[in-house]
């Protein structure tokens, strides 16, 4: 064995194909890498590449996903276009978006698959755009820290089968749905959150005509026509199983997970969509959070405070790294299942 070498966990041993479990091998950049089998080869790739002083989850639970670091590149300074003019989407496409001092800016998720976090200047915020295909978890952050301005990257390495980013300044660790850097010296604290919503192309250009949207030219050969995780999102399979599933929801059931200080909850899409109006709030200590769903696949985050960290995800993910979660809204569990929900409460975080 190599003195000291960290040796991180490869993909199941029955699984023989990286992430991207529909690609034509040959023709995927991203799946250039072959899984990691021997311990010099895990050496030399994982962890030694990052500052992982102060690493705040367990080394031999992260993961290597199939692409080194860097081997899904993230977009920086995308290139846009006017709202009426991308006619390189479809009306039915999903799209992620955003609107920070009037300016508006949608995300393809086709594109955000292939490439998982954006660093963008919107409403003269410097911001990531994060999506992790895995959990299906979207979030939007300020990507500064005091008199840093973090630049992300994608590590190559998964925690609780959801991205672990790096930041290009200090080759530091970050969690998405974990909501903090998990190393370095920022590790253990949150980016500031920022409101985003989850719709189809149609709705937000109709609501959003003077907006821009991220294009597809982005300067990395990739068909964003085509879904590489298409099967994945067919079945309640995981390829990356987390180390305890909470069976009190099907694994990839949407949620929006909220935290504010120490109370963590989770609300399921259909719990917003019974809301008068499909319009949620949520009173926390720093002021409420606000969510709308349109029952029809829409999902918006129409307000949050600042100290409040608010993701959409799969229930796996967000359970996996908040246990003590509160599950507010049921759906059908499988028959002889004892699992239970906590009915909405009026409104109100209580300690």
């Amino acid at each position: 064995m190599v003195s000291g070498a960290v040796v991180i966990k490869q993909w199941p041993a029955e699984q023989q194909t990286p992430p991207h479990v529909d690609c034509e091998m040959a023709e995927c950049v991203d799946c250039d890498t072959a899984p990691v089998s021997t311990v010099a080869q895990a050496a030399r790739t994982p962890l030694s590449q990052f500052d992982v002083k102060g690493l705040t989850i367990p080394a031999n639970d992260i993961r290597a996903g199939g692409p080194p670091k860097d081997g899904i590149p993230s977009i920086s300074k995308p290139k846009t276009a006017a709202a009426a003019d991308a006619d390189f989407l479809k009306n039915d496409e999903r799209v992620l978006a955003i609107t920070i001092d009037k300016e508006s800016r949608a995300y393809p998720v086709n594109v955000l698959t292939w490439h998982e976090a954006v660093n963008d200047v919107v409403g003269e915020i410097p911001v990531a755009v994060i999506y992790c295909p895995l959990c299906d978890s979207f979030s939007v952050v300020d990507r500064r820290i005091k008199d840093k301005t973090f630049e992300f990257g994608i590590s190559g390495l998964l925690y609780n089968s959801n991205v672990l980013l790096y930041d290009r300044t200090d080759q530091a660790l970050w969690s998405q749905v974990g909501l903090t850097a998990v190393s370095g010296p920022h590790a253990g604290q949150s980016l500031r959150h920022l409101p985003f919503e989850i719709t189809t192309y149609a709705k937000w250009l109709k609501a959003n005509p003077k907006g821009t949207v991220m294009t597809k030219d982005t300067g990395h050969t990739r068909d964003y026509s085509r879904n590489p995780y298409a099967s994945y999102f067919q079945t309640d399979r995981l390829m990356f199983p987390p180390a305890k599933l909470d069976k009190r929801l099907p694994a990839k059931t949407p949620i929006i997970g909220i935290k504010s200080g120490q109370v963590i909850r989770a609300y399921t899409i259909g719990e917003i969509e019974k809301a008068k109006g499909g319009r949620l709030e949520v009173k926390v200590d720093a002021g409420q959070v606000v969510l709308q769903a349109d029952g029809r696949g829409s999902v918006r985050v129409v307000e949050s405070p600042e100290t409040v960290q608010v993701v959409h995800t799969f229930w796996f993910a967000w359970a996996a790294f908040h246990p003590k979660t509160e599950l507010i809204g049921a759906v059908p569990v499988p028959t002889g299942s004892t699992s239970k929900t906590t009915p909405a409460p009026k409104g109100s975080f209580s300690k």
